[in-house]
């Protein structure tokens, strides 16, 4: 399957525009990351496209809005500054999911045949635990499948919408007909307060499962934006900052806040598409290979001609795959927070789970940091690994959370309120292995924190980073070395080495697989031959036959870890290497860098009886009906064309540039307009509160 691109707009360095605006050199523009670990910014000078100054702060998982003021605080500006647009990329959608702070949803889907979904397996792809069936939905003309069940629906919503905090509503074809989706809107509105998302208003596919399982992801996450999205609102009023904020999407392109805040899951894997801008951005090439190295994981994205690759598959939040377009990103658990481990082959393991550095931890906690010199002037006879890992429960649980707990897992917390080396709670918990203790989902959740040796240690033995406790990191590796029988040179090596050799291999079958269904992407070469010629292409060791991969893009190296490791990577695959400057912050450069866009779709299709046929155009929730297909296909193309230019300029798009994508699906054809204009930054007017289920 050939891969689809992002649509940014891009007239050379730097940009070459030469609107008025962009000669007024006063403007200024902030964009901000909220990474797993650190949250970056940037401010920079929009007429030159220069970085005035960068920032980092430490993620507050708990609170993001937080580590938002911190970073703004560190970019100094100054009263003069006159700051035109404030872009964010976010993780807080992934992380919502993945930590269960999203909120309680209940999933309506109508027409939906339920032996046929639960026998098929597919209620798990539905990401909802509390799925209800009614009679009504419609065909595939668009014609009503069966008569709507009001009255069940009617009882349903006075006996249990209070037991959620959001309802989502899916219809067999709402796309083609969203009459159903509606009236239920309207049912729930008449007794209920409750949001309610309705599954058509964000995704015309006809993909049923996809679509309701957008639409419960979706109102599960519009209380966790909106709430994200004011706390930043207020601290940049408090600053004096009032500018316009948008919102990077998944694919890269900006969005405005308003838009945000009711299609959240629309800003899925926003973070790595952001770092693909910012990388092609800051180094000014139009066709590479993007690698974005954090703390928690490396991500890479193809950019061809200006444009990143995006893929039409639906991103993917959790185990759930949505029916929102976004960045073809490719995700592996390795980064410098990673878990260094050995495995029973005694091979060394990164990740991939992330952990706290522990030159970090000992920092902030001095009795960490005296635990760990006290095992360098003990003698003890059996070295044990979990003598330098703590456990710290980083938020404290609810009441209905606590009450879920077992008297041995309430034991453990009583430990954790401080950071507790493991050996110890193991010992006081009276369990030998850390799986007994039965915390797992606390810490997936992000509710325990966990301690251990990790590159970003190794790295302050080695020399390339100085911002922790070195010498905790000394001192903690000398003893994870004595545990494993290795010296300290070796293992940073060794670790080291596994990690550029981990990114090569995820290179190799990102590039190679551009061209085929990401579903069909395999998770790592396998097989004798492949292992062995993976091998070859990394070491070269054979003294007989040399195998090389050779890149035919060059590769951007981004994030803060990106010098230590991608040179390498990039060397294993002789690819030209580029370590841009602002490279560390290349993510919130993509936040302000992206273009403003907009898509809208008209759906023709023909519905026809014994007694008439005609072809009807579907645009939004209107239809308009043609007798012949010419004509409709004629006014699908303007009307989308249309819908989309004035989405764009509403959305804050300057002089927006449409293209119309013509799409057949069996009987079915699909008009496709996306505008794509650079975000406006003069007269810029708050965005017109649009109508919307919420």
């Amino acid at each position: 399957m050939a891969p689809r691109h992002g649509y940014f707009v891009d007239r050379g360095p730097p940009y070459g525009l030469k609107d008025q605006f962009f000669r007024k050199m006063n403007h200024y523009v902030i964009g901000i990351d909220t990474g797993g670990t650190f949250t970056d910014g940037v401010l920079m000078q929009y007429g030159s496209r220069r970085v005035v100054s960068a920032a980092k702060s430490l993620t507050s998982r708990e609170d993001l809005k937080k580590g938002v003021i911190k970073v703004l605080e560190k970019l100094h500006l100054k009263e003069d500054y006159n700051i035109k647009l404030v872009g964010i990329s976010s993780t807080l959608a992934t992380n919502s999911v993945a930590e269960g702070k999203a909120r309680k949803v209940g999933l309506l889907l109508i027409g939906y045949d339920k032996d046929l979904v639960e026998g098929y397996g597919l209620t798990e792809k539905l990401s909802a635990g509390n799925i209800y069936y009614f009679q009504g939905g419609h065909d595939a003309q668009g014609a009503e499948s069966a008569p709507l069940d009001e009255a069940g629906i009617e009882a349903w919503i006075r006996e249990r919408s209070s037991d959620f905090d959001a309802i989502a509503v899916s219809s067999y074809f709402s796309p083609l007909n969203p009459e159903h989706e509606g009236q239920v809107f309207q049912i729930i509105r008449k007794h209920a307060s409750v949001p309610v998302v309705m599954g058509h208003q964000l995704s015309t596919k006809l993909d049923s499962i996809k679509r309701a399982a957008t639409a419960s992801i979706n109102a599960s996450l519009v209380a966790v934006m909106h709430d994200f999205i004011q706390a930043v609102r207020r601290s940049l009023s408090e600053l004096g900052i009032e500018a316009p904020l948008m919102i990077v999407r998944g694919d890269g392109t900006l969005m405005p806040y308003t838009e945000a805040i009711a299609k959240p899951v629309e800003t899925v894997l926003s973070g790595p598409a952001a770092s693909a801008i910012g990388g092609r951005f800051l180094s000014q090439k139009n066709s590479s290979l993007v690698v974005d190295m954090g703390s928690t994981t490396t991500d890479m994205a193809l950019v061809q001609n200006a444009r990143v690759i995006v893929s039409e598959e639906g991103a993917k939040v959790g185990n759930t795959h949505t029916a929102v377009e976004a960045a073809r990103i490719r995700t592996i658990p390795v980064g410098c927070d990673s878990r260094i481990s050995y495995n029973q082959r005694k091979d060394v393991v990164i990740g991939p789970d992330r952990v706290r550095p522990l030159s970090q931890m000992a920092l902030h906690h001095p009795h960490v940091a005296e635990q760990i010199r006290s095992l360098s002037r003990t003698a003890l006879i059996r070295k044990n690994p979990y003598d330098i890992e703590y456990w710290y429960l980083h938020k404290p649980l609810e009441e209905d959370e606590m009450a879920a707990l077992d008297d041995k897992q309430k034991k453990a917390l009583e430990h954790i309120t401080q950071p507790c080396r493991l050996s110890d709670l193991l010992k006081q918990c009276g369990v030998f292995h850390p799986g007994h203790l039965s915390l797992d989902p606390l810490i997936q959740q992000g509710k325990i924190e966990c301690s251990s040796l990790t590159p970003s240690d190794l790295l302050h033995v080695d020399g390339g980073m100085d911002m922790w406790d070195a010498d905790v990191a000394f001192l903690a590796t000398d003893y994870f070395c004595q545990v494993y029988g290795k010296n300290r040179k070796d293992l940073v090596d060794e670790v080291f080495n596994r990690i550029v050799d981990i990114i090569v291999e995820e290179i190799i079958i990102f590039l190679a697989c551009q061209n085929i269904d990401p579903s069909r992407m395999p998770a790592a070469i396998d097989g004798e031959w492949g292992k062995w010629m993976l091998r070859e292409i990394i070491h070269s060791d054979n003294e007989y036959l040399s195998i090389d991969a050779d890149s035919r893009y060059p590769l951007i190296g981004t994030g803060a870890p990106a010098r230590h490791f991608l040179k390498k990577a990039a060397k294993g695959v002789h690819a030209k290497f580029i370590l841009p400057e602002y490279a560390d912050v290349a993510n919130a450069v993509g936040a302000v860098s992206g273009s403003v866009s907009e898509v809208r779709e008209a759906i023709v299709f023909i519905r026809e009886n014994e007694e008439q046929h005609h072809y009807v155009t579907k645009y939004g929730d209107q239809n308009r009906y043609f007798e012949q297909y010419t004509e409709a296909c004629d006014f699908a193309n303007d009307i989308s064309r249309k819908l989309a230019r004035e989405a764009a300029l509403r959305a804050g798009a300057t002089d927006p540039y449409v293209e119309v994508d013509q799409k057949t699906e069996g009987s079915l054809t699909r008009y496709i307009a996306r505008a794509v204009g650079n975000p406006s930054l003069s007269d810029f007017k708050e965005p017109q509160k649009q109508e919307h289920p919420l």
